[in-house]
């Protein structure tokens, strides 16, 4: 052999060779994390965070970091009687890092931006460039992400990534890897089991080739999990709940809920119709001609069957679980159009995303608050946020505190917070009240005249602004009267004394 061929250096083993992440991916996820953190962050400066579900979950995750299982004092039960959430075990780990809110509400941005970061590479696979763009583009400003981190936290945050990776790997055709990330969501909340079995029975009718059998098999198989996993997560809930109720049938499918027609399509003023055509528009309506579209019906199914208004709203959070569905719907739907054609089909592509941003818009200016980035207050503490988190240092820590909603989540790292309405009494030795909106605990006058009464009375009060705090003559029982009156309701202890 000469010289010269001794010389040239073999190839490098595949082994060897340094994988890196795809940048498209990963910009897109951190582009996505820096958006919906925003939103979040935003809320809390401009001191719009709410008990429910930012405090709530605060709580819950206050135990879960101190070995114990969740629990929130502003509900007044464990967690895990009301949801089957195993999964807020997450928010604790976050509130063990960095014990405050805040934790929780980028927490969930980076659960909204791994999901992102997940249907931008599905699409980079089945699409061009310019098409996955698009895409990713449609799904990270998508109405159903945006209600759910303008609103704070919520355990379903969780159940986003979890099915896009599912709904990728349907997408793939990948179907033993689709059923294998659906599983989780069984710990998300009790409501994803039929979510799970349908991502199973959308494999069954995927399967193809020599492996159809082993598949479909493990498709029956995953169904049965399914069910297995609801049934425990409804026997755990009675098991936690103090009154031995599952309140997702109690007081949402059942009692006076059930008094309506379940299927009136408009009652209210707010229709059910609405629910779906907004959700169809989320994809550009085409990306019902995938089958990955089933994997969305067990959740529209069960909100229009329920009488319970808030469950057909698109301002909430309930969507956020179906935006991933809807993505990757689209990706199949345009991947086997690309396919026929040989290229993605521009018109298209542009008709979906005007119909699809449009309506993200559209429900974004509808919601009651949404920051805008054009607020120069939307990027730090306003005077409001500043004057309630200065309250809470002003308490003893470890005070326990009646606040209303939009209080509650400012005090919950160093009291015990309860949550002061007008419907329910409470144990306190304090109550906080904040004056500039009515909430949904209380109304802006039912708290100036709580002070107004209290100040007559000579009861202590620590003000920062408009928020305040009312040393009460002792622990007791506290509520808020409001000027058209209370149902019937034991008398307050600022009235009784001690």
């Amino acid at each position: 052999m000469s010289s010269t061929a001794q010389a040239v250096p073999p190839p490098a083993p595949a082994r060897a060779r340094r994988r890196t992440l795809p940048a498209g991916p990963v910009l897109a996820g951190v582009l996505a994390f820096a958006l919906h953190a925003w939103l979040g962050l935003a809320r809390w400066n401009a001191g719009r965070s709410g008990a429910f579900d930012l405090g709530v979950f605060a709580q819950a995750a206050q135990s879960w970091a101190a070995g114990n299982l969740p629990y929130s004092d502003i509900r007044g039960l464990p967690l895990l009687g009301e949801h089957f959430s195993p999964v807020t075990a997450l928010f604790g780990a976050a509130w063990w890092l960095w014990p405050d809110p805040r934790s929780l509400i980028l927490t969930q941005a980076a659960a909204v931006a791994v999901a992102c970061a997940v249907v931008h590479a599905a699409a980079r696979r089945h699409l061009d460039a310019r098409a996955a763009a698009v895409v990713t583009l449609v799904f990270t400003t998508s109405y159903g992400l945006v209600g759910l981190t303008r609103l704070d936290v919520h355990e379903v945050c969780f159940a986003v990534p979890l099915l896009a990776l599912s709904c990728s790997a349907l997408a793939d055709r990948r179907l033993t890897a689709a059923m294998a990330w659906s599983l989780p969501l069984l710990l998300v909340k009790e409501d994803q089991g039929p979510t799970v079995a349908a991502v199973a029975a959308v494999a069954f009718l995927l399967a193809r080739g020599p492996g159809r059998g082993r598949v479909r098999r493990r498709a029956v198989a995953a169904v049965l999990l399914a069910l297995a996993g609801t049934a425990l997560a409804f026997t755990a809930i009675r098991y936690g709940n103090p009154d031995g109720e599952v309140p997702l049938f109690t007081l949402r499918f059942a009692g006076e809920a059930a008094a309506a027609e379940p299927w009136t399509w408009a009652a209210d003023g707010t229709p059910r119709a609405l629910l779906v055509l907004t959700v169809l528009a989320a994809g550009g309506f085409v990306w019902v001609r995938s089958p990955l579209a089933l994997v969305a019906l067990p959740t529209l199914a069960w909100r229009l069957a329920s009488p319970y208004e808030s469950y057909w709203s698109t301002g909430f959070h309930y969507d956020a679980v179906l935006t991933p569905v809807v993505a990757l719907a689209l990706v199949d739907v345009l991947r086997r159009t690309t396919r026929r054609t040989g290229r993605v089909p521009v018109l298209l592509l542009a008709a979906v995303a005007v119909v699809a941003l449009t309506t993200s818009a559209v429900t974004y200016r509808a919601a009651n608050y949404v920051a805008s980035p054009l607020d120069p207050g939307a990027w730090r503490p306003s005077a409001a946020a500043q004057d309630l988190l200065a309250l809470s240092a002003d308490l003893p820590a470890g005070s326990l505190v009646a606040a209303d909603n939009g209080a509650g989540p400012y005090l919950v790292a160093r009291h015990t917070v309860r949550l002061l309405s007008n419907l329910d009494p409470v144990r306190a030795e304090w109550v906080v009240v904040d004056t500039r909106i009515d909430g949904a605990s209380a109304s802006s006058a039912a708290k100036t005249g709580f002070l107004a009464e209290a100040r007559a009375l000579g009861l202590p009060v620590v003000q920062h602004g408009t928020a305040a705090a009312v040393r009460m003559p002792c622990a007791g029982t506290v509520w808020l009267p409001e000027p058209g009156g209370n149902p019937p309701l034991p008398a307050p202890v600022w009235r009784t004394g001690c």
